[in-house]
């Protein structure tokens, strides 16, 4: 008893000068920034950063998943093999919040990026031309820029119903990601009817390509629609104006919007996250979804609708707090009440 008094008298002095967790606060919050008020130095961090990603060996079991080469290549493969259980269903704002995340504590831990700086995000109302915008003009500091122009061919999608081309569709040759390979896809999004075919998995080495369109952006992604979806009282008309109040139409949603708008590997519904513009599109998407989220935060921080299946088909059951989510090896499993609340659990962050 005399010996372990005199052991914690000894040690107390040390734990009280231990660092103390600090309670997460608006203050301290990490900064998430929109990639137009950064600085150039601070959009440089998210370029190396990503790059340094790419270098980074991958953390599947060798011959596992041959087509993911790097960290970078990780982010893919778990969405491409998620797909059909994060889109479109209960899961899919909180399984996204988390998946960005995941990427912002990777820049930080391996990758050098700023402890006070997340991941950047775009917000789409502020660029009427993509092609000029700081994140497509193909600038040292941008994303890269368009890809080469292949043509008008309109895109068809559902039955019959088509979708216009945009100033590019080939590989992006200006910019930091420029000549930059993809290994995934591309998917068609019929797969999610059918499932991946068993070759998912094997490398298709080709360049990132691009496919810039304002139509898509000023259509699917204006203030208009963000308002509306600000105004609305329920998680499900939320969902409904993010994905499409016609799902397999030309009616992509505000999620849909932005992916179309950049196009070439991030229209590919399984395989975007190949494209460092994935994370910002997902970062306002994320932003939105907090917005709607802190109008009222007792009635909708824990508000759910739908199943942990694509179409919110009964295959799995209606999603709650308790609902577990995957990101293989990318992190361990969390729920969806871990994931509600950027200001809490695992989260300290803000979009400013």
């Amino acid at each position: 008893m005399r010996a372990s008094r005199l052991l914690g008298a000894i040690l107390l002095p040390f734990a009280a000068a231990l660092p103390q967790t600090a309670k997460c606060t608006s203050a301290n919050a990490v900064q998430r920034k929109e990639w137009g008020s950064m600085s150039d130095t601070e959009r440089l961090h998210y370029i190396d950063g990503i790059k340094c990603l790419m270098k980074q060996p991958s953390k599947y079991r060798c011959g596992a998943v041959p087509a993911s080469r790097s960290l970078f290549d990780d982010f893919a493969a778990v969405h491409v093999n998620l797909t059909t259980s994060i889109h479109i269903s209960g899961i899919f704002l909180g399984w996204h919040r988390q998946f960005i995340w995941l990427l912002e504590e990777a820049l930080h831990d391996k990758c050098g990026y700023p402890e006070t700086l997340g991941i950047p995000y775009w917000d789409w109302t502020k660029y009427p031309s993509l092609e000029t915008s700081p994140l497509f003009d193909g600038g040292p500091y941008s994303l890269g820029g368009n890809g080469l122009y292949t043509g008008d061919d309109p895109y068809v999608v559902g039955v019959g119903q088509e979708l216009p081309h945009g100033t590019g569709g080939g590989c992006v040759t200006t910019g930091p990601f420029a000549n930059t390979t993809v290994n995934f896809g591309p998917f068609n999004f019929n797969l999610i009817f059918t499932g991946l075919p068993s070759n998912w998995s094997l490398p298709n080495p080709r360049c990132l390509n691009r496919d810039l369109n304002d139509y898509g952006i000023k259509t699917y992604d204006n203030q208009t629609l963000i308002d509306q979806m600000l105004a609305v009282e329920t998680i499900k008309e939320v969902q409904t104006l993010m994905n499409s109040k016609n799902v397999g139409t030309t009616d992509r949603g505000i999620h849909g919007g932005g992916h179309y708008g950049v196009g070439g590997v991030m229209f590919d519904f399984f395989a975007s996250p190949q494209d460092p513009a994935f994370f910002l599109h997902h970062g306002m998407l994320d932003n939105v979804w907090n917005q709607w989220q802190s109008i009222d935060p007792v009635n909708r921080r824990y508000q759910y609708n739908g199943t942990s299946t694509i179409l919110n088909t009964n295959a799995t059951p209606e999603v709650s707090n308790s609902t577990v989510i995957d990101f293989y090896v990318l992190g361990p499993s969390t729920t969806l009440e871990t994931v509600a609340d950027p200001l809490s659990g695992p989260y300290c962050y803000k979009y400013v």
